[in-house]
C-alpha cells in the first residue's frame, strides 16, 4: 500500500510515543488525536529545523523577494506554506495552513500570525513568491561539504550518482498545456473521476542526480519549455560532478556535447548508449569488455556489455578493465537509482495519486516541484545522514 509522506515522518519521528506509563491522553482524548497533533507539529518543526527562518530570509532576499510591508502571508511563511503543502498533499489549503500556523507557533516561530490566510490571500502570495526561493533553497541546502557520502554511495574510491529523469503530471490549464505540451483532455479536470488515467494531462520533467543507495538528491534541474528538452537538461546537470564520481546514466547523456562536458568535469561515466553505427573496436580486454570509439567523442570508450531491458551497448569512460571490471559495473548499473520510484517510496509525487501538484500555473507548477524536492531531500537526510 502506498504510503504517505506524513506517514513516513509519523514512523521516523513517534517510535517510543506513549510508552511511558505517564504519557497518556488527557480524558476525552484519544491516544491517535493526540499521536497526530503532536507528530503533525513535530514534522513542521523538522521541516523548519531543516530551513531554519535565517536561511530562508536570506534566500528570499538574494532573489529580491523580501517585502516592503507588512503582510499577513510574508515570504519566509509562504516558503514554509510551500514546504508544507508538499508535506500535507492530500489536505486543503485552508488546512494546511492550520497545520503550518499550529507548527510554527508551537516551534516558537512567527507568533504574529495567528489569524488564518484565505485560499485567495494564499494564491495571491504564492504568485508573489514565484519559484527562484524554492529553487535557491534547494541549492542551498544541497551545496557540497566537507561530509563524505552516506554509506553506500561508493564503489571502491569513487562517489556513485545517479542521473534520471521524472515526468510529473501537473494539473490541467490552458497555461499549464501552453507551457508543457500534452494531449488535450477528453473530459475537464474538475469532471474527471478521482483515479481515472492521466496520461492525457501536461507534464513537467525533472532531471536529478541522486545517491546511488541513499536516493538523496544532490541536483535537479527542471523542464523550462520551449527550449529546455531532455538533453539540455543533462548538459545543465553536469556542472553538479566532479572528479571522483561515477555517474550512472541512461541515454540522456549520450550525445558528444553532453560526454564532453561530463567529462570535462573529472567525472566518470557509465551511461546507455543510443542506436549508432556499428562501434569501432579498437582492443579487446581481459574481461570481456572492449575499447571502442564513438563518433564525435575525442578519445576510447569501454564497452562493457548490453543493458539488461534494452540489449543497448553500456558504455563507460573507465578504461582500466582492472580498476573496474566488467561485471561489476553491470551490476551497479542494473540497480541504479530511480527517481520516480524515490518520490514516490515518500508517498511525494507518487505516480499512481488522483491528485499530484495542486497549480494551474507553471510558476506554481515549478514552486511546488521544488517543494517536493526540498521535502525529500529533508527524509531523505534524515534516513541516510552523511558521514562526518
Amino acid at each position: 500500500m502506498e504510503r504517505s509522506t506524513t506517514a513516513d515522518l509519523r514512523k521516523l519521528l513517534t517510535v517510543g510515543q506513549f510508552e511511558g506509563g505517564d504519557q497518556v491522553p488527557r480524558a476525552g482524548q484519544s491516544r491517535k488525536a493526540a499521536d497526530d497533533a503532536l507528530t503533525d507539529r513535530i514534522s513542521v518543526g523538522l521541516i523548519i529545523r531543516t530551513f531554519p527562518p535565517e536561511l530562508v530570509d536570506a534566500v528570499v532576499a538574494s532573489c529580491g523577494r523580501t517585502e516592503h510591508r507588512q503582510r499577513l502571508l510574508p515570504s519566509r511563511t509562504t516558503v514554509y506554506f510551500v514546504l508544507a503543502i508538499c508535506l500535507f498533499t492530500q489536505e486543503s489549503y485552508a488546512r494546511v495552513a492550520e497545520l503550518l500556523t499550529d507548527g510554527l507557533l508551537w516551534a516558537g516561530v512567527d507568533h504574529a500570525a495567528r489569524r488564518l490566510p484565505t485560499t485567495a490571500a494564499i494564491s495571491r502570495a504564492r504568485a508573489r513568491l514565484g519559484p527562484e526561493p524554492l529553487a535557491g533553497l534547494f541549492a542551498e541546502v544541497t551545496r557540497p561539504s566537507g561530509s563524505r557520502p552516506a554509506p553506500g554511495d561508493r564503489y571502491r574510491h569513487w562517489r556513485v550518482v545517479t542521473a534520471d529523469t521524472a515526468a510529473v503530471p501537473v494539473p490541467e490549464s490552458e497555461e499549464n498545456r501552453s507551457c508543457y505540451g500534452g494531449r488535450p483532455a477528453a473530459v475537464p479536470a474538475q469532471r474527471r473521476l478521482p483515479h481515472s488515467p492521466r496520461g492525457d494531462l501536461p507534464r513537467v520533467h525533472v532531471l536529478a542526480l541522486g545517491g546511488h543507495i541513499s536516493h538523496t538528491i544532490r541536483h535537479a534541474v527542471l523542464e523550462r519549455p520551449p527550449d529546455h528538452s531532455v538533453g539540455t537538461l543533462a548538459r545543465e546537470l553536469c556542472g553538479a560532478l566532479g572528479t571522483g564520481d561515477l555517474l550512472l546514466a541512461d541515454d540522456e547523456f549520450d550525445d558528444p556535447v553532453t560526454l564532453a562536458g561530463a567529462r570535462a568535469t573529472g567525472a566518470d561515466l557509465v551511461w546507455r548508449t543510443r542506436p549508432r553505427a556499428p562501434l569501432q573496436t579498437t582492443d579487446l580486454l581481459p574481461d570481456g569488455s572492449r575499447l571502442c570509439e564513438l563518433a564525435g567523442l575525442p578519445g576510447a570508450v569501454r564497452v562493457i556489455g548490453a543493458a539488461p531491458t534494452s540489449g543497448a551497448p553500456l558504455a563507460t569512460t573507465v578504461l582500466d578493465h582492472q580498476e573496474a571490471p566488467a561485471p561489476e559495473l553491470i551490476a551497479l548499473h542494473r540497480r541504479r537509482w530511480r527517481l520516480h520510484a524515490s518520490l514516490a517510496s515518500l508517498g511525494t509525487l507518487a505516480p499512481g495519486r488522483p491528485q499530484v501538484l495542486r497549480s494551474r500555473w507553471p510558476d506554481g507548477v515549478e514552486q511546488e516541484v521544488w517543494g517536493h524536492l526540498l521535502v525529500h531531500h529533508t527524509i531523505r537526510s534524515l534516513m541516510h545522514p552523511t558521514e562526518p
